[in-house]
């Protein structure tokens, strides 16, 4: 588990941290808290649970990494988690199930954008339930699509079921998201003045 969580921060601070500028204080913080976000979710489904309903539906550590990413670097970092998170996920710990794969990339880059919409104004950057609401967006198209017979999805019983089981399940998940928005916003992880975002990646981002 020590080389996952150092692999990640190798990786993190290679590609998210400034380029061909001395890696400030700020970027080193920026890149360990990132980097500790990625490896949230491998944790998370590694830990031993022997309940009915997986780990991850309960407390929704992808949506954490997306978030730290999109906030801390931008929509591109947040794009890369959506895209590859669930794959690497399932390589290193089997969960999510591969057949949860793209529904999970689709909520997340849905999550993402969002986010960073409403994250590119100062007022945004302060509202500390976006997190929570970002995802209950991602799942309300996730079901939109599910409804309209999107069948890349999978059989996932009917949409409205699967959004409310969805939401049920996650709550103690979005209880976290809106903790780590706040702690986020109130610049107690993470570092406002550095990284490529300079602590508000949306803006750089634009």
């Amino acid at each position: 588990m020590m080389n996952v969580s150092t692999t990640l921060a190798g990786l993190s601070s290679r590609v998210f941290a400034t380029g061909g500028a001395a890696v400030r204080g700020g970027a080193r913080v920026n890149a360990v808290t990132f980097a500790v976000a990625l490896a949230m979710p491998v944790l998370v489904h590694m830990a031993p649970w022997s309940g009915g309903t997986p780990l991850g539906a309960l407390l929704l550590p992808m949506f954490w990494a997306a978030f730290v990413a999109v906030y801390l670097y931008g929509i591109w970092a947040g794009l890369l988690v959506a895209a590859f998170g669930p794959t690497l996920n399932t390589f290193l710990t089997k969960f999510p199930e591969l057949r949860l794969n793209g529904i999970m990339s689709f909520e997340l880059a849905v999550f993402v954008v969002f986010s960073w919409v409403v994250l590119r104004s100062e007022k945004g950057r302060g509202f500390w339930l976006l997190a929570p609401l970002a995802f209950l967006v991602a799942k309300l198209c996730s079901s939109g699509a599910r409804a309209a017979g999107a069948e890349a999805f999978g059989s996932l019983g009917l949409a409205a079921e699967f959004f409310m089981r969805s939401i049920t399940n996650g709550a103690p998940g979005l209880a976290i998201l809106a903790a780590v928005n706040f702690a986020l916003a109130r610049g107690w992880i993470g570092n406002r003045g550095g990284g490529e975002g300079g602590g508000h990646g949306p803006e750089a981002a634009a």
